[in-house]
């Protein structure tokens, strides 16, 4: 079931500052926030939102057709189930020795998502992204593993480029990250050429490490995932000015902030937008110490999307 969580901002060394945000509390294009669940799945009220959870009032349908699926990898579905505790949910299978979507046998699920048209992130300064995440009793964290978040870029095509090992000024990507024991994460890959991306990310704690090759780990063990219970987690992703470092990330669990970095850049060019949800989750890593050592299956829900500045 969904918890409501009070509000709340955190401060987190001196690159990572809380942002206050005014919003009207209105209702949305799509769905309007319950007086219950508001701050769970839209933590910054908006105009321009959607939601697909049973907990929100004129709630989109959960499908294809208010996700729009793109891009989904060969081998890969993803089906809508009642998940064991009741919440309706994509299901991931991540069948024993699956790790990296590219390895044999494949796990998980990967595809993008822009969303229903009538919201449209690509005039979206700013916006957040919050859902659910329920993994299965007896679940096994190994090593970690990756869950769906925002991505962006300054084309449909060049936005697909951000993940796996491949980063590029022209695009970015916003996920979270399960690690062993079930520590939780944002997992970025931002502009490359960027120094000042490293120097706030690489400060949040309790931990933090940017590789030169993959992403940032941000704030990792900032808060847990325990197998057997939903977790609600959120992002708040705000695009720099081009020319400018005052791009922002935000992490949100059960409705409470827990870190805010500022000073970032997320994109190099005016046609640098968010697009969508990339819907992935697979375990790894690169490599067989990944990998699940049996079949596992996770469940993500209440999948909920508001524009709270436009561009």
């Amino acid at each position: 079931m969904l918890l409501t969580f009070a509000f709340t901002l955190a401060l987190v060394l001196s690159s990572v500052s809380a942002v206050p945000h005014s919003c009207p509390v209105q209702s949305s294009n799509n769905a309007s926030a319950s007086a219950s669940s508001d701050k769970t799945l839209f933590p910054i009220l908006s105009n321009d939102s959607w939601s697909v959870s049973s907990q929100i009032r004129n709630a989109l349908p959960f499908n294809d057709a208010t996700l729009r699926p793109t891009k989904e990898a060969h081998d890969y579905s993803h089906p809508y189930v009642s998940a064991p505790d009741g919440v309706y949910s994509i299901k991931a299978f991540y069948p024993k020795g699956s790790y990296n979507p590219s390895g044999t046998p494949r796990g998980g699920l990967s595809f993008y998502a822009p969303g229903p048209q009538s919201v449209d992130l690509t005039t979206a300064r700013e916006a957040t992204l919050t859902y659910s995440v329920l993994f299965e009793e007896g679940f096994d964290f190994v090593k970690g593993g990756k869950l769906p978040g925002l991505y962006g870029g300054n084309s449909d095509e060049e936005a697909y480029s951000c993940s796996g090992g491949r980063r590029d000024d022209g695009c970015f990507s916003v996920r979270f990250m399960w690690r062993t024991a079930g520590a939780g994460e944002l997992y970025t890959y931002l502009p490359p050429d960027a120094a000042n991306n490293k120097a706030h990310l690489g400060g949040v704690k309790p931990m933090s490490t940017c590789n030169p090759t993959y992403g940032c780990s941000v704030g990792r063990g900032s808060f847990k995932f325990a197998a057997g219970t939903r977790t609600i987690i959120g992002e708040r992703v705000r695009l720099n000015d081009v020319g400018q470092q005052n791009g922002e990330l935000e992490l949100f669990v059960n409705g409470r902030s827990i870190f805010t970095v500022t000073g970032l850049t997320l994109r190099t060019a005016d046609s640098g937008r968010i697009r969508g949800i990339q819907m992935q989750t697979f375990f790894g890593g690169s490599d067989a110490s990944w990998a699940t050592p049996k079949d596992v299956n996770s469940y993500f829900g209440d999948f909920s999307v508001a524009i709270t500045e436009q561009l």
